[in-house]
């Protein structure tokens, strides 16, 4: 039981502090090298970058407290986005389309969740063969050519704005507060807390691991197929390409936010600086005319430091608790 609480506090932690003052300093930074930098149009730009990374940050930062991973969430982005264009292209109803690519993130969240917790595949093998998988039914399904998207209602979804604030990030921020609630005020998100610390001690406390860990993947699949209509939104167009690398900068965000790979502790509004410090982070590189090459090497060295940060708090921990 004792474990149990432990879980739970973690929930209501603000280890991700750090983050933003690190934030705040990099804004600071880039402020003083670019004169177009500190600017309402920049900032609001850097949010919309950043839309889809949080949208999706927020079932990936469950999934990492669980003590598991999805690699195939660009694939599925793809996929969605295949179907949202097949169907309009058909003739569909833009609901019915908007609802087909949602459902086609769901049932990829299905397939995923059922190998790891029925068949107990590995979740990093299980989602990289997914997303192998999905994105060659994406190349399979348009023979690798883009579909072109006209419809103004899908325009409006990524690229149209809300009393001066693009759509995108409305939704964004729709979907953290939905998901920060989840986290900490409903009995489904304190048991992936608690599954995350410990899935025996969470068996044994009566808790059907299984099923939670199924509907959380089926919930990510969701929100990639949400974020599969805004990217396609954004582009004007779907194709089988769409979202390549996404898992680098979702999973990339979530650790920054706070959350240990060794599953239990996240944070959703954590998760959200993550996102917006990448995004500001590409916008200020982008601005100073960093080479693209050095862009990604910086990228990967921001999510080294952030994994390094992790272990030696862990470590830290478990000597606390040795001691």
């Amino acid at each position: 039981m004792q474990t149990i609480k432990n879980s739970l506090k973690k929930v209501s932690s603000i280890e991700f502090m750090p983050l933003v003052i690190g934030y705040i300093i990099l804004i600071i930074f880039f402020a003083i090298k670019s004169d177009h930098f500190f600017t309402v149009n920049n900032f609001l730009n850097i949010a919309l970058y950043a839309a889809n990374v949080g949208i999706l940050s927020c079932t990936m930062t469950l999934i990492i407290v669980a003590g598991h991973i999805d690699l195939s969430i660009g694939s599925v982005i793809a996929l969605g986005g295949v179907v949202l264009g097949t169907l309009l292209n058909k003739g569909m109803p833009i609901g019915v389309a908007i609802l087909g690519a949602i459902a086609a993130g769901a049932l990829t969240g299905l397939y995923n969740g059922i190998l790891i917790t029925r068949i107990k595949i590995n979740a990093f093998i299980t989602t990289l063969a997914g997303m192998e998988i999905f994105r060659g039914m994406s190349y399979l399904v348009t023979n690798g050519k883009a579909i072109t998207l006209s419809n103004n209602v899908i325009k409006a979804i990524g690229r149209g704005y809300t009393l001066g604030i693009p759509n995108a990030v409305l939704i964004m921020l729709a979907v953290i507060i939905i998901f920060t609630l989840v986290s900490k005020y409903t009995v489904f998100g304190r048991r992936i807390f608690v599954i995350g610390g410990s899935s025996q001690v969470a068996y044994l406390s009566g808790i059907n691991v299984e099923t939670n860990l199924t509907v959380l993947f089926v919930l990510n699949g969701v929100m990639c197929g949400l974020a599969s209509v805004i990217y396609c939104s954004q582009l004007g167009s779907a194709m089988p390409s769409n979202a390549n690398g996404m898992e680098f900068d979702v999973i990339s965000a979530v650790i920054l936010g706070g959350a240990s790979l060794s599953g239990g502790k996240g944070s959703i509004v954590g998760a959200l600086f993550g996102a917006l410090l990448l995004g500001t982070l590409s916008n200020g590189m982008v601005m100073l005319n960093i080479h693209t090459y050095w862009q990604q090497v910086i990228s990967g060295v921001v999510l080294v430091l952030a994994v390094v940060l992790d272990v030696i708090k862990n470590r830290s921990a478990q000597r606390t608790l040795a001691a």
